[in-house]
């Protein structure tokens, strides 16, 4: 993949904490420390695809989550599953209210 040449102003606060960084080892060249910075600020920033899925069939999916993996936050599980999350607080409250999960 071809790499671009960018140009970045950082303070020199900034640039004597990346360097220190450096020489204790843990990143190859200052270089390398701003491609990771970027490629970790890039992934978390991702965009969620929701998927258009029936209220039932949601509530299908979100079950067997739960029975998989025992505990989850509904943004995890509208995350992995690409359901939107206010349907997911939405059966999660119903499941509770139900006895269901908890």
């Amino acid at each position: 993949m071809a790499t671009q040449m960018l140009g970045v102003r950082l303070t020199g606060r900034e640039e004597d904490e990346i360097k220190k960084l450096v020489e204790l080892g843990l990143y190859v060249s200052v270089s390398e420390f701003i491609r990771d910075s970027v490629r970790k600020n890039l992934s978390s920033l991702k965009s969620i695809q929701i998927r258009n899925v029936s209220r039932p069939a949601a509530m299908k999916e979100i079950l067997n989550y739960m029975k998989a993996h025992r505990e989850a936050y509904a943004s995890d599980i509208s995350e992995e599953l690409e359901l939107d999350l206010d349907l997911v607080f939405s059966i999660m409250k119903e499941l509770n209210s139900k006895g269901i999960v908890e």
